[in-house]
């Protein structure tokens, strides 16, 4: 994507910003990006019209949103990766089973992002979805990703000033170390009606392959059932305890890794 002579990592840096700004703002004119970036207007016009030959973006009148391609990517990506081809019949069985809203998820920094969502009985009273993020201190998911990296993690300076959700959310590095280390100690973490009123989730990590990513760290996900709060029981964190068993186990090796 290299133009007039601009290194090819300030034109993936430039790419990157802008798409990361028009995710949060749904679509912009050029003038629009130029303010929110500060790219430079002429190289800016370069490169979203670039981005507009590729596909990645789509434009209508002098406004850009995200194109096509982006959009398959995104969805191809999710639906074709390694891990979850595995660990979708696993998920798929703890939903029956369960009859639960079931999720999967990964940890990006601070947050949990949610790359798969089957709908329980109770799915209209979970507004989450896949692709989106929550503050991992919030969610079962969260406390069990962090339990899964080393102490350290949590000084990071996302951690500093977590934003208070409902009254029963964790608001302190300090409360959120204690939950942490009960996570650990149980091998589940759970959400009491912290993120959503009356609703509860009990989440596990599991191995996403023995390797090491591009980030330093271990590849982990983590799962979760979430439904009434007064159904959190005994059952269902077996339920979760055995399918994370069977997940970690099926997967083994991350095959990246021998390539």
């Amino acid at each position: 994507m290299q133009t007039h002579g601009e290194p090819p990592s300030d034109q993936l840096s430039r790419a990157e910003l802008m798409l990361d700004t028009l995710q949060t703002e749904g679509f912009l004119t050029l003038t629009q990006m130029v303010h929110a970036t500060g790219i430079p207007r002429s190289s800016a016009h370069r490169l979203l019209e670039r981005m507009v030959r590729l596909r990645w973006l789509f434009r209508v009148g002098d406004a850009y949103e995200i194109g096509v391609r982006m959009f398959e990517l995104g969805s191809e990506g999710v639906r074709t990766h390694w891990f979850y081809r595995l660990v979708r019949p696993h998920l798929f069985e703890l939903q029956q089973r369960t009859k639960l809203v079931v999720h999967l998820a990964y940890l990006d920094g601070g947050d949990v992002v949610y790359w798969e969502k089957l709908d329980g009985e109770f799915g209209a009273h979970i507004p989450t979805r896949i692709g989106s993020h929550q503050p991992a201190h919030r969610t079962a998911l969260g406390k069990a990703l962090l339990a899964a990296e080393p102490d350290e993690y949590l000084h990071a300076p996302v951690f500093d000033r977590m934003k208070p959700g409902l009254p029963l959310a964790i608001v302190t590095r300090e409360q959120l170390a204690r939950e942490i280390t009960k996570v650990r100690e149980d091998g589940v973490a759970f959400d009491r009606g912290e993120g959503l009123v009356d609703i509860g989730c009990v989440a596990s990590s599991v191995s996403a392959g023995h390797a090491t990513s591009s980030d330093g760290r271990h590849t982990v996900a983590a799962i979760s059932i979430c439904g009434p709060l007064d159904q959190m029981d005994a059952r269902m964190v077996s339920s979760v305890r055995s399918a994370s068993r069977e997940i970690s186990r099926s997967v083994g090796i991350n095959p990246m890794s021998k390539a």
